[in-house]
């Protein structure tokens, strides 16, 4: 069978992004805390780029200081092109203008640039090094505090070794005895696991080694009763024979049930649950530095709004604006190499070198600027379109808004806009939160209006927060007292924006 093969010629024309607006796009999305780390490690990787007096931030960075006309990079700009050539072309070049590099009047790029101002060599910081002990390590610490023989303690060790982030213990002990006989040449019987099994979980904290929640518990409270003053002795033997007797209907929080079989008061049921509520459920996460467990992040804003007598102004988290500047050593080994009468080969490369990390520096100090512009021009918007909200603080002022809305105020692309105002929080007068809550789509109300759908979360929050424990509102009772309030909503659409909030179904917020 022959091949019908044939070559044409065909145009298309592609969109490609140079090296420096990929590197501005992802400079774009990071949060202020990331920009932080992104400095630091530029200044560590190019010796050409210097922090400047004062140290590295400004306080902040007002609107009218930046460039209103810093526009939106394209595909097809002269410098882009420029930008896109690699080291190795750089490196092919004989020929460069010195005095664009060592130019004393040349202050476009510096930051507050100052003279004879030298980062010392031997100012280095360091930061101090954590150390982090796991919640298995500071558990086998303890276990060696016990009466153990050493048979015992390479079981106990085995035990921890086996427990699961939260403190459980999921394998089953004869699946360990075998584990131990043919992994470890430990021969031990079941009876010999479970006593050491019984000894870690005597340990702290209270709970640790449970097989199930259940257990978990269990454990917790017998703890609970061997230290428990007269009057909390009753509360916790409720709480015991609940977690024996009537665990399925505590997690089902079929409260009636729970006085039927018990035979206690509604009253000593309350207490007793009330005091399980307090224990923890996950004690493998407490008490312990463990390496699991990630270290909650600093919460920087990376806006500031202010309103002075109904003047809003908006400024940049400091940490936006870095002090930075071109080493002035390199800008003179530049002026050096200009001033030799022969000039070798070796120098002659030494200076290309010079000049390309000159040149990333200034990249790198203009893609800082261009993004500092951007943010504040792009939240500037986001504040023009909420004014009302932002002037008042009430959920009632806010505005349904698209992405497509601000993209179309500022004149950029709308994943830029996504970009520049994803995982970025504001300050304001009546708190934090981030920027991706101002937008949300519209519905109408009965009279027509458009309406946000942040309005409608905010009411169907507080209907449920001032509901009554005892008997929590259904889906359909919310849908009712929404229409009283004038929003017009489907029962299902109630249910996702409740679990959107967080809350679960009545059955389950029902307290006695």
């Amino acid at each position: 069978m022959a091949l019908n093969l044939k070559q044409t010629f065909q145009q298309k024309q592609l969109l490609k992004l140079s090296p420096r607006q990929v590197q501005l796009m992802k400079l774009m999305q990071v949060p202020t805390l990331d920009l932080e780390r992104r400095i630091k490690d530029e200044l560590q990787e190019n010796p050409a780029l210097e922090e400047g007096e004062g140290g590295i931030y400004a306080d902040e960075v007002p609107l009218s200081r930046l460039k209103e006309d810093t526009e939106e990079p394209h595909a097809n700009d002269d410098d882009s092109a420029s930008d896109a050539r690699t080291d190795e072309d750089a490196g092919k070049e004989q020929e460069f203008d010195i005095n664009d590099y060592i130019d004393p009047e040349r202050n476009d790029y510096a930051y507050k640039r100052k003279s004879d101002n030298y980062r010392s060599p031997d100012d280095e910081y360091r930061a101090p090094v954590r150390f982090r002990q796991g919640f298995r390590e500071q558990l086998n610490d303890e276990l060696g505090m016990l009466a153990l023989s050493e048979h015992q303690r390479r079981i106990g060790e085995v035990i921890i070794g086996n427990l699961d982030e939260d403190g459980y213990l999921k394998r089953s002990v004869p699946a360990m005895v075998n584990d131990m006989a043919f992994s470890l040449n430990i021969t031990a019987t079941e009876e010999e696991v479970e006593e050491v099994l019984r000894q870690i979980q005597s340990l702290e904290p209270a709970g640790i080694g449970a097989a199930d929640l259940r257990e978990c518990l269990l454990l917790q409270v017998r703890r609970k009763l061997g230290g428990a003053g007269r009057e909390e002795t009753h509360v916790w033997k409720t709480a015991e024979r609940l977690l024996e007797k009537c665990f399925d209907e505590f997690v089902a929080r079929q409260y009636n049930r729970l006085i039927e079989k018990l035979k206690v008061s509604e009253q000593e049921v309350k207490e007793a649950v009330d005091a399980i509520r307090t224990l923890n459920p996950k004690p493998g996460q407490s008490g312990f530095d463990t390496a699991a467990q990630e270290e909650v992040p600093t919460l920087i804003p990376d806006f500031y709004l202010t309103n002075d007598d109904g003047v809003l102004s908006l400024r940049l988290h400091g940490k936006n604006d870095p002090n930075l500047r071109v080493s002035p050593a390199y800008e003179a080994m530049l002026q050096d190499y200009d001033t030799q009468t022969e000039k070798k080969r070796q120098t002659q490369e030494a200076a290309l070198f010079v000049k390309q990390k000159i040149d990333s520096a200034r990249w790198f100090m203009d893609m800082v600027r261009q993004r500092q512009s951007t943010m504040l021009r792009v939240m500037q918007a986001v504040v023009d379109f909420q004014h009302d909200f932002f002037l008042e603080g009430d959920v009632q002022y806010l505005r349904p808004m698209r992405l497509k809305d601000i993209a179309e105020k500022v004149g950029l692309d709308l994943s830029t806009i996504s970009r520049v105002l994803n995982n970025k929080y504001i300050q304001t007068h009546f708190g934090t939160f981030p920027v991706k809550k101002l937008f949300s789509q519209s519905l109408e109300n009965e009279e027509g209006e458009e309406i946000s759908t942040a309005q409608i979360k905010a009411a169907l929050s507080e209907l449920i927060e001032n509901e009554d424990k005892t008997n929590p509102l259904s889906d359909e009772t919310l849908v009712a007292a929404l229409k009283e309030k004038g929003f017009s909503v489907a029962r299902r659409t109630v249910a996702k924006y409740r679990e959107q909030l967080g809350y679960a179904v009545a059955r389950l917020r029902k307290r006695i």
